[in-house]
């Protein structure tokens, strides 16, 4: 399993721990007593950030925090001066300086426009600058193709990149149809099937070779529709099976009584805070009494409810394209792509969400439940980096002291994690340190002001990383990738191959001709490659049988994949994305679905309303037709 260790840094000055006995006990120097030398902090090639506000993580007051290469030298909290004895000195007057913070929910490869918005660009080192920007030096990674979230963790493990610590838990496990695989959706590397408890033993012989810091798990019994729910055997067996691995659980939850059958089944960690109903308080206080910690993501509710309402302040930030892909910020303003969002049956049932939500928050911290924070980044306006703000001062007007948000945000984030060297500001600790404008203790949105941002004791160029900019985040670049290999970007793969749109690097084309039997080629006027040859899966497209009830489309010269389903059948309309029910294909022309056919049929009778089988079969590379 994957594992970091922690490097203790050397040479505290001996006088430290008696000056800050003195802080601890808030008396500082009596009256009439002697006066106490101040501590005198630094060392040659030491950064000393002095003359304001410092949060270690759990408390606030004046001091100083000494950074030595990638460790966290010294501490001093006292309210006067306090001498520098060498090192950089930077005067934070006016500021606070607080842990790099930690954002336990963020899906990378989402681009947090409408859900209609589709953008072939996955945009991960633009929400990779976003989260540095802001302060976000680590985050938790709870749903992402796994092939692709954990390569960027070794490529990041490996200081190959420029970015936050990742935590990936990589594929979700769901029941058949489960959120947020729905039927019709091909699993491919994002879901793995859960349906009995004797599916957990090959999940885990997936999973575990991987090295995931976290499963999770979803609970979800749908919204608009019902959906297939995870049994309590079954999440039992999978909490077993991650406590063997030594790796923890943590499930999507979205009503109180997931809760309350997580918790019989010994799972402690919650993903979301329930939306669709109220905790009630003896609930929250089992919660509490069995060490639950909860990371709320009220952001998403909060985010949807102003999209659907028109008011989604970011958007008219003169500076938002600085952490917001541009085609993002476009499609939030379309109301042609918002769809469902801009309605007002939308409207009102996500403002009882967001109401449900920040009450259910002020439930569990009054019953003493742990709170760490998480933005759920990459949904419809919750904006990578910039989430984790909102995030935080939502939880402040949930009721939550500033001083707690605060530490939602970084040591009880870090203790979720495991990781009692992240997420404070004390000897020993990584230097992953945020220094902002003016004091979110007294006004939470202050938080949202970086001034600077040190990573492992690097202090990050934020104007940089702005995505004007274009700086790129590749400290060791990727090149000669071979076929089959994953790639982050389209110059990784190696002479004659390109980047496909899994991500994986195949053989360049320009047409299907140029590509073996079995696939097809994809065009992407982005590569510069021009395009891909894509194997393809050999299902059956007369027989279909893909799994979760997932449509087998025919794109060429022999290739056929699992593919989305529709919901439409022959004549009727294709769906917003032109898809059609399993069996059926969409005719572009006319927008309507038209049933698949055997072209070997002598009778043609497998068509329905006399319709003829058209042969398919020079196009597709297999036995094909379609009704027409």
């Amino acid at each position: 399993m994957r594992r970091t260790s922690l490097g203790l840094a050397t040479g505290c000055l001996a006088y430290c721990a008696f000056a800050a006995s003195l802080w601890l006990a808030g008396c500082g120097v009596e009256e009439g007593s002697s006066p106490v030398d101040l501590p005198k902090v630094g060392c040659a090639g030491c950064t000393v950030l002095k003359g304001g506000t410092v949060f270690d993580g759990t408390r606030a007051g004046r001091g100083a925090v000494v950074i030595e290469g990638d460790r966290v030298r010294q501490v001093v909290f006292d309210e006067r001066e306090i001498e520098a004895a060498g090192g950089e000195v930077v005067d934070v007057t006016g500021k606070t300086v607080l842990p790099g913070l930690i954002d336990l929910h963020v899906h990378s490869l989402s681009v947090a426009g409408p859900y209609s918005y589709f953008d072939v660009d996955l945009h991960l080192e633009d929400h990779t600058k976003a989260m540095l920007r802001a302060g976000v030096t680590s985050y938790l990674d709870l749903g992402s193709s796994q092939h692709i979230i954990f390569e960027q963790r070794a490529r990041i493990d490996a200081g190959e990149i420029l970015a936050p610590e990742l935590f990936a838990a990589g594929p979700l496990l769901t029941p058949t149809g489960g959120h947020p695989c729905y039927h019709g959706s091909p699993p491919g590397d994002f879901c793995i099937f859960i349906d009995s408890p004797d599916d957990v033993g090959d999940a885990f012989e997936e999973l575990l070779p991987r090295a995931p810091d976290f499963i999770k798990i979803v609970l979800e019994s749908g919204r608009s529709r019902s959906l297939p729910h995870l049994t309590s055997a079954s999440m039992a067996a999978i909490e077993d099976a991650a406590e063997a691995a030594s790796v923890r659980v943590i499930a999507h939850a979205a009503e109180s009584a997931d809760i309350e059958a997580a918790l019989g089944a010994g799972v402690t960690r919650f993903a979301h805070i329930p939306d669709q109903d109220r905790i009630s308080p003896e609930l929250a206080r089992r919660m509490a009494a069995e060490g639950v910690a909860v990371v709320p993501t009220l952001a998403v509710t909060d985010g949807l409810y102003r999209t659907a309402s028109g008011t989604l302040s970011e958007l008219d930030d003169p500076h938002i394209g600085d952490d917001v892909p541009a085609g993002v910020i476009a499609a939030l303003r379309d109301p042609a792509l918002l769809g469902d969002i801009a309605t007002e049956p939308f409207r009102e049932r996500i403002r009882r969400s967001r109401e449900n939500a920040l009450a259910n928050v002020l439930t569990c911290y009054q019953a003493g439940v742990t709170i760490a924070a998480g933005s759920d980044a990459g949904n419809p306006g919750v904006f990578h980096g910039l989430a984790l703000h909102r995030e935080i001062a939502l939880l402040v007007e949930a009721g939550m002291p500033p001083l707690d948000a605060l530490v939602a945000g970084t040591r009880a984030a870090a203790d979720v994690l495991g990781r009692p060297d992240l997420g404070r500001l004390e000897e020993g600790a990584r230097s992953d340190v945020l220094v902002v404008d003016g004091d979110p203790l007294a006004d939470i949105h202050a938080l949202a002001r970086v001034s600077r941002v040190y990573r492992a004791g690097v202090l990050l160029d934020r104007d940089a990383l702005a995505l004007p900019r274009k700086t790129s985040l590749a400290q060791k670049p990727t090149t000669g990738a071979g076929r089959g290999e994953t790639c982050l970007a389209a110059s990784e793969c190696a002479p004659g191959l390109s980047c496909g749109p899994d991500q994986t690097c195949a053989a360049a084309c320009s047409a299907s001709a140029g590509c073996a039997p079995g696939s097809a080629c994809l065009l992407d006027d982005r590569s510069p490659t021009g395009g891909s040859c894509v194997q393809g899966d050999g299902c059956d497209p007369l027989q279909q049988g893909c799994e979760n009830g997932a449509a087998c489309m025919f794109w060429g010269n022999g290739s056929t994949s699992c593919w989305y389903a529709g919901a439409g059948s022959d004549g009727e309309p294709c769906d917003a994305a032109g898809l059609c029910a399993a069996g059926s294909v969409c005719d572009g022309s006319s927008n309507t679905c038209r049933a698949l056919c055997d072209p070997r049929e002598p009778s043609r009778a497998a068509c329905p309303g006399g319709k003829k089988c058209v042969d398919y079969s020079g196009f597709a590379g297999l036995p094909v037709g379609v009704c027409e």
